[in-house]
């Protein structure tokens, strides 16, 4: 059960990584109902991601401050994702918004593999 979960976890980082960049770029370039389509499938990987990661967190990881902070910026990076792609979808500027969600969802995917600690 452990790995499934993790598989799913990994899974959906990255997927969410590739949705937000295509997704981000698509609303740039006007194509607006593939990007929402994008969008939709974005946030399911967001629930997913969230879903998993509390599971695995309760059933491993309670003692561990290192995945509580995991878990605070990856909803960080939830709210950086859902601005990126709230002011691109209206045509506002969201340049900044956009690199700090890749910056933050890099960090989060960089503790997940243990890279700072």
């Amino acid at each position: 059960m452990g790995t499934a979960l993790l598989k799913a976890h990994v899974g959906s980082w990255e997927l969410a990584f590739v949705l937000l960049i295509v997704g981000y770029i698509l609303y740039r370039a006007g194509k607006t109902t593939v990007a929402k389509v994008l969008h939709m499938l974005l946030r399911l990987m967001m629930v997913i991601i969230l879903v998993t990661g509390l599971w695995m967190l309760f059933q491993f990881h309670t003692s561990d401050v290192y995945y509580y902070v995991k878990g605070l910026l990856a909803i960080v990076s939830f709210g950086l994702i859902e601005m990126t792609m709230g002011k691109a979808r209206r045509n506002e500027g969201s340049i900044g918004f956009f690199i700090g969600a890749l910056i933050v969802m890099v960090a989060v995917i960089m503790l997940g593999y243990r890279v700072f600690g």
